[in-house]
């Protein structure tokens, strides 16, 4: 049974799907990644594909990320992102 089925819901009552989160990442001389840690650090064996973004750089805070579709020694696969504006890395979930 629903509880509460006629009660308003209010827009900070939900929390955003799939947010990125801040990764520990290791890359090489040329910025790309080699290393994550998830929790134990594993190498980035291939870059399976790579993609940057650049968008709303009229805004106050502009949006300028380099995207990498990675696969690790333990084979899994993962999409992460080198923001260049804050100079970090994020794992992001689809």
């Amino acid at each position: 049974m629903v509880e509460n089925p006629g009660e308003t819901l209010h827009a900070d009552a939900h929390k955003p799907v799939n947010a990125p989160g801040l990764i520990k990442a290791e890359d090489d001389a040329n910025g790309l990644p080699v290393a994550v840690r998830l929790p134990r650090r594993q190498a980035v064996t291939s870059i399976e594909d790579q993609w940057r973004i650049d968008d709303e750089w009229w805004r106050s805070e502009p949006v300028s990320r380099l995207y990498y579709h990675v696969r690790l020694t333990s084979g899994q696969c993962l999409v992460l992102y080198h923001d260049l504006i804050d100079n970090r890395w994020y794992r992001q979930s689809y």
